[in-house]
């Protein structure tokens, strides 16, 4: 079972992902907070790690950079973002994204990068 976490500051995002990756039977925890994705990292130990880069009192950016840096054993990583293009991906990219997903999204194909990058890390 894929194990996601997803960290938004935005209440409507957390829950809507939750419903949809739950009904595809993975296993998800929610935080609402930059500065709980480390600790929430640690104890539940994702697969993926759905990261909005946007939130108020830690910038996804630098909780990714600091999630990196810690080597391999860091959980894959996907930037969740309203901002598109070339400079937007460029800077999650180096911060240390494997992937970029801009809202609005399409769920089945978020359904499906999740479900692969999940699985690659379950093969790890």
């Amino acid at each position: 079972m894929v194990r996601v976490l997803i960290a938004d500051d935005r209440r409507d995002t957390l829950m809507t992902l939750s419903i949809l990756l739950r009904s595809e039977g993975m296993d998800v925890r929610l935080v609402d907070k930059g500065a709980e994705v480390e600790q929430a990292v640690d104890e539940f130990r994702p697969d993926v790690v759905l990261l909005g880069i946007e939130m108020p009192d830690r910038s996804g950016l630098q909780v990714a950079m600091d999630l990196r840096s810690r080597g391999l054993d860091a959980p894959a990583l996907i930037a969740l973002t309203g901002h598109d293009g070339e400079i937007a991906r460029r800077l999650t990219a180096r911060s240390g994204f494997l992937h970029h997903v801009s809202k609005p999204y399409d769920p089945e194909a978020l359904v499906r990068l999740i479900a692969s990058v999940g699985t690659k890390a379950l093969a790890k």
